[in-house]
């Protein structure tokens, strides 16, 4: 696609990295994908602008995509802190490649509309069973000649453990049977086409396993919390629990443990069927892929209680053409029936990323913030944390607390050796005192001196990160989105960035990050140090941000969410 923008204001803004957004709408739902731009350029007033990639039109539209509505499609643009919706845009195509067997289209002014060829695109029943059939004996025989295969891979597999010849680099097992096991069974994979871990046998398990509780009634009282992310009733949870727990009417159940589907026992995936299949609302904290595999019934609710506040690194379907990113394919969080997010700003973003249409989104606020208005909660946070800690009492404290690096749980890093605290500690008035506090998924963690106890404590084990937001008096972040809290309580902040470049190439930001984060950035630690000696933080960036992404400074965001709940029980939402 390529096209022409003439507005003057648009192009002023269109200087560098604007970001383009494909906004679909059916009539009953919206989609947010982002356009992939290859080119830019800005000539004599006008901007001209390309980009290539493939998308499914079948996959769009999650909740009403079996009626195959016509749909037209939009161009959104942002860049800084300039928004338009329904870019008015010469898009004319000097050529337009679509699959006419299915869809054809009209161009109106400044928006495609797609016409899906709905008989074509189920085809005829006869025409359905006959590629059925045909494709079960090709699956057949594929099967078939895998078994006859297997002698050979299993001496593959022996002669590879002599270490005459090595294993394909993503068998990294220590344990030889179980090395050999994955190999034979990757091997037999490949040629049959049945993917045959047991983490498939499970989901095969799972889903059936849900489909007989369907058939039972949903309970117009029963809401199941559902977490990957914690093993106690804590953050977002704890604070809606302590509102609904009063309630006589209500039945409500939890499944917290980190286990997905892979490492879930059979009675484990009975109890999480059976709660999705009885539950008039499901309330999760973090993406839980295992949800994702079945449809819930209609008259079930599905919210998701996302952990974080505002909209900072990008997530999901965002992410297109990023490393890791979400394939517009995969329904991963497309079973939404609402997010809560903290501001109206927010809302595009996580319909973007999420794949969700907009009105999915709901600016409720973070249940979790609620006590960053409760005075006495700080005070005991406070209290708390110098009867643990009393050689802090007195000392201005600085919050360590970057974000991973790497792209998943299992890669996840901090390079250590970028924050010497001997260093820095050296370097810094004696009255400061650090607190590490790394991500979760980080294993490795900095080395803390002896001499240095009395200053600086690793506190990464910590499960709740806010409490330690009371005691700070300066925080060092990178990319976390405790900005987003750290703003809300108008704490000076320093921005440690020496990756920025790579980390917008492989991650990126849903806003400019050298121009919106509310504190002074730096890229060595000598700038760091630098600009904790001289104090210079630039906490006038503080109060914008918390404007754009808190809509709700009330300390009241719980009960909207539980408003929302309950709006779901009664069927009103």
């Amino acid at each position: 696609m390529s096209g022409i923008i003439r507005d003057e204001a648009i192009n002023s803004h269109f200087l560098s990295k604007p970001k383009i957004v494909l906004h679909f709408f059916n009539g009953k739902e919206d989609r947010r994908i982002p356009f992939i731009l290859q080119n830019v350029t800005y000539i004599d007033g006008k901007c001209y602008f390309s980009g290539k990639y493939k998308y499914r039109f079948d996959l769009l539209f999650w909740k009403t995509r079996k009626e195959h509505l016509p749909f037209e499609m939009y161009l959104n643009f942002s860049f800084a802190d300039y928004y338009e919706e329904k870019l008015d845009i010469d898009l004319t195509p000097e050529e337009f490649l679509t699959d006419d067997k299915y869809y054809g289209y009209i161009f109106e002014g400044n928006h495609f509309k797609f016409l899906p060829d709905k008989k074509k695109i189920l085809r005829h029943p006869v025409t359905r069973f006959v590629k059925s059939f045909i494709d079960f004996w090709i699956r057949l025989a594929q099967y078939l000649c895998a078994i006859l295969m297997l002698p050979i891979f299993l001496a593959d597999g022996l002669f590879r453990l002599t270490g005459l010849k090595g294993f394909p680099g993503r068998f990294t097992d220590t344990n030889k049977l179980k090395k050999l096991l994955a190999f034979i069974f990757w091997k037999f994979s490949k040629v049959s086409t049945f993917n045959v871990k047991l983490w498939t046998v499970k989901r095969y398990i799972f889903k059936k396993c849900y489909n007989f509780y369907k058939h039972y009634k949903v309970k117009d009282n029963k809401i199941t919390f559902i977490s990957l992310r914690r093993e106690d009733i804590t953050g977002n949870f704890a604070f809606v629990y302590d509102k609904l727990k009063d309630d006589p009417k209500l039945d409500i159940n939890f499944i917290l443990n980190s286990h997905t589907i892979g490492k879930m026992s059979f009675k484990e995936i009975k109890t999480f069927t059976k709660a999705c299949a009885t539950s008039k609302v499901v309330i999760l904290d973090e993406f839980t892929p295992q949800i994702h595999y079945i449809d819930l019934k209609p008259e079930t609710k599905l919210i998701q209680l996302w952990h974080a506040c505002g909209a900072f690194k990008t997530f999901g379907f965002t992410r297109l053409s990023k490393p890791k990113g979400s394939p517009q394919k995969t329904r991963n969080h497309r079973s939404y029936d609402y997010v809560t997010v903290s501001s109206t700003y927010c809302k595009k973003c996580h319909s973007e990323g999420f794949g969700i249409p907009t009105d999915n989104v709901v600016a409720t606020g973070i249940p979790r913030t609620d006590v960053f208005f409760d005075e006495n909660y700080k005070q005991e946070a406070r209290d708390k944390f110098y009867a643990e800690h009393p050689e802090f009492r007195g000392k201005k404290i600085i919050l360590f607390a970057p974000t991973f690096r790497g792209t998943v749980k299992e890669t996840a890093f901090y390079p250590t050796e970028m924050f010497d605290i001997e260093r820095v500690c050296a370097e810094i008035p004696e009255d400061y005192s650090i607190i590490v506090k790394h991500h979760p998924f980080v294993r490795e963690v900095q080395f803390i001196p002896e001499e240095l106890s009395n200053r600086v404590i690793d506190l990464s084990e910590e499960s709740e990160l806010n409490d330690l937001l009371f005691v700070s008096d300066v925080i060092i972040t990178d990319y976390s989105s405790l900005v987003f809290e750290a703003a809300l309580l108008d704490i000076p902040m320093i921005f440690y960035a020496f990756d920025l470049e790579k980390y917008i190439r492989e991650r990126d930001f849903y806003f400019d990050f050298k121009l919106y984060v509310p504190g002074k950035i730096v890229y060595s630690q000598d700038q760091l140090i630098e600009t904790i000696n001289k104090q210079d933080y630039c906490t006038e960036r503080i109060k914008p941000f918390a404007d754009m992404f808190f809509d709700e400074r009330d300390g009241h965001a719980t009960e909207r969410v539980v408003g929302l709940i309950y709006d779901c029980l009664n069927n009103k939402a």
